[in-house]
């Protein structure tokens, strides 16, 4: 299944939102572009598509606001959109494009696609945001040859399955307590984590929770900017008995793969929890 990222702003001014149309297309979008290999994160290529566009943003990297995945012919695009608070310039766009202010509340009234306005609508609390989860999840495993039922790993229901995988990513301790205590903390999200990423994704035992865990590790480095993600990621790896050497290398490779400044961002990160946890420093490699 092919995968694109896409990366888009909200540009707001006067209360209206900026919408392009290029040439040929019928429905408008947000300004943005597609992720490309020069760039060295999505705060970079954002900043990078907006500048080319005449407009500086500040702070770029707090504007991020969220990530939609949305169905196309080749797979999926992962949609991400940026919520500007502070921008200057003049947005100037190619020859043939069409320009649109239009007020937020409008946008139910023009042709675009449905999930990019669910999502605009949703960042203005004029809509519910939508859950795409269960669709995309069903596509993929259509993709890689998986059957629903063999999707929960032998647990009784994807909740069982991410309770378990929460427990074990904590290092143990009660399922109902770590599911209370995610639920304090992010009560509208908690049930999606449990139910979906835990249960559905991690829940499979088509990679061993090991593997799983310095995945994320990897991925949550070479993003940079979430190091209290990290941390646990970090933690969860050591839970589910990866070696303070394996974690090491996860990051070398992250370095190798992603860029030195990503490795070097998490590396701070990873010795915390060492330190944290009293594991030995690992020899250096020879």
């Amino acid at each position: 299944m092919a995968q694109r990222i896409h990366l888009a702003a909200v540009l707001e001014r006067e209360g209206k939102l900026l919408l392009l149309r290029g040439p040929g297309e019928t429905g408008w979008s947000l300004p943005g572009g597609d992720l490309l290999p020069e760039h060295d994160d999505v705060d970079v290529g954002m900043a990078a598509i907006l500048g080319g566009m005449g407009v500086t943003v500040e702070g770029i990297e707090e504007a991020f606001y969220e990530t939609l995945f949305i169905p196309t012919a080749e797979g999926h695009m992962v949609y991400n959109v940026f919520a500007t608070s502070a921008w200057e310039g003049e947005p100037a766009v190619a020859d043939g494009v069409e320009q649109l202010w239009a007020e937020a509340g409008a946008l139910g009234d023009l042709p675009m696609d449905e999930h990019v306005r669910a999502g605009v609508l949703a960042a203005f609390g004029l809509a519910e945001p939508r859950d795409d989860s269960a669709a995309i999840l069903e596509a993929l495993q259509r993709e890689m040859g998986v059957e629903a039922d063999e999707a929960d790993g032998g647990f009784a229901s994807r909740r069982e399955a991410g309770r378990d995988v929460l427990r074990t990513l904590s290092g143990g301790g009660d399922p109902d307590a770590r599911h209370a205590g995610l639920r304090a903390n992010s009560p509208e999200l908690a049930d999606d984590v449990v139910d979906f990423a835990l249960g559905e994704v991690w829940g499979t035992d088509r990679l061993d929770r090991r593997t799983r865990s310095l995945e994320v590790v990897a991925m949550l480095a070479a993003l940079t900017g979430r190091p209290n993600q990290l941390r646990s990621h970090i933690n969860g790896a050591l839970n589910h008995g990866a070696t303070p050497d394996e974690v090491v290398e996860t990051l070398r490779m992250v370095a190798v793969y992603a860029g030195f400044p990503a490795a070097l961002t998490a590396w701070p990160v990873m010795e915390e929890v060492f330190a944290e946890r009293g594991v030995p420093r690992p020899e250096r490699p020879s």
